[in-house]
């Protein structure tokens, strides 16, 4: 267990982080990857399917993560940010957690409403269970690609600010993490 008065994060936190970071990583990389390849191919599917998995591995690895992260020691940043800067990092991690729980819940039921149900690597499939609603489906399916598209903001707002503390104010928010 990591002490209260520790600089950094503690284990858990650190390893939820980077694994949320991998497995958002995946899920961008696969939705994209899927455009470089012809409709109805089985390298096509397969990478959706692997979007699909990344998708709900996020999903998995968020809730244990915000759990564990109400709990958990936050380490002061030295030195200490302006009132503003602490608050705009607030609000982004708000976002943040919210994006990694609604994002992937978002293309789950969007699968399930289209009544095919969603396909995963290996053949498995988690069943439609309750029927079609096409127009559901798409609805969700668009606001998933809506937000999917907002949170690359979001995510390189994040990844600037890291690197801000990193380079120019030269403080420990970056190390808390590693």
């Amino acid at each position: 267990m990591t002490p209260v008065s520790s600089t950094r994060y503690s284990a858990r936190t650190r390893v939820f982080h980077w694994l949320t970071v991998v497995l958002v990583a995946g899920a961008y990389v696969t939705i994209n990857v899927r455009t470089l390849l012809e409709k109805g191919t089985p390298e096509r599917t397969l990478v959706m399917q692997s979007h699909f998995l990344f998708g709900l591995a996020v999903l998995l690895v968020a809730l244990p993560r915000i759990v564990s992260r109400l709990g958990a020691h936050t380490p002061p940043i030295q030195p200490p940010p302006p009132g503003w800067m602490h608050r705009a990092g607030q609000l982004t991690h708000v976002l943040l957690y919210a994006f990694i729980v609604i994002q992937p819940l978002l293309g789950l039921v969007s699968g399930l409403a289209d009544g095919k149900g969603v396909g995963l690597p290996g053949g498995f499939r988690i069943p439609g269970f309750f029927g079609t609603h096409e127009a559901l489906s798409h609805a969700l399916k668009s606001a998933h690609v809506w937000l999917g598209t907002a949170f690359y903001w979001v995510i390189g707002l994040h990844i600037l600010a890291a690197l801000f503390h990193l380079l120019v104010r030269r403080d420990n928010v970056v190390q808390r993490m590693l």
